[in-house]
């Protein structure tokens, strides 16, 4: 279902030339945050929605991520604050071009 879920996303992003690649701590952190035991993996849709969706279209907006591009979704832990525990959270970062396909002015 996850897999099913950044499929469709990619596809979607096709027609602004942008590529995703997620990693498999990303697709795990997904996976944990869209189960719920009442009701199985049903929630996944909206996880999607919520932490990779939006926060693209949010870069998008900004001007971070453009035509071309390949986003890398992977997770890193959150810094330490108090008595609270370090946390996973999804990070984009938009990946160089080679520079065999860079064109030279």
């Amino acid at each position: 279902m996850l897999d099913e879920q950044i499929e469709r996303l990619q596809k979607r992003l096709i027609e602004k030339k942008i590529t995703i690649k997620v990693s498999d701590s990303a697709v795990l952190l997904l996976g944990s945050l869209g189960y719920d035991p009442n009701y199985g993996a049903r929630p996944v849709k909206r996880v999607i929605q919520q932490n990779l969706e939006n926060e693209l279209a949010k870069g998008i907006l900004r001007g971070d991520f453009k035509e071309d591009d390949t986003i890398f979704i992977d997770t890193e832990l959150s810094a330490i604050s108090g008595d609270q525990f370090p946390q996973q959270k999804l990070v984009f970062h938009k990946l160089s071009m080679p520079e065999s396909v860079q064109s030279v002015n």
